[in-house]
């Protein structure tokens, strides 16, 4: 009999969730919110030195709460 690690169940199940979201679905959580992704254009922002740059785009992984039932 294999004995399956808590750290195992939690990996195999993040692989599923980036699986999911790279093929360009959702994945819903019941009872905790939906993950997406979400594609960002590129952007001029202010990095840390305080110099104007350009952001290249990128997706991004955006995560939408249930909302509370009460």
């Amino acid at each position: 009999m294999t004995t399956i690690t808590s750290d195992q169940i939690k990996e195999t199940l993040a692989d599923v969730v980036r699986e999911a979201l790279a093929n360009g679905h959702d994945v819903s959580i019941p009872g905790l919110g939906t993950l997406s992704v979400e594609h960002k254009p590129s952007e001029m922002i202010e990095d840390e030195s305080g110099q104007i740059v350009m952001r290249p785009p990128r997706d991004e992984v955006i995560f939408t709460p249930q909302p509370d039932p009460s």
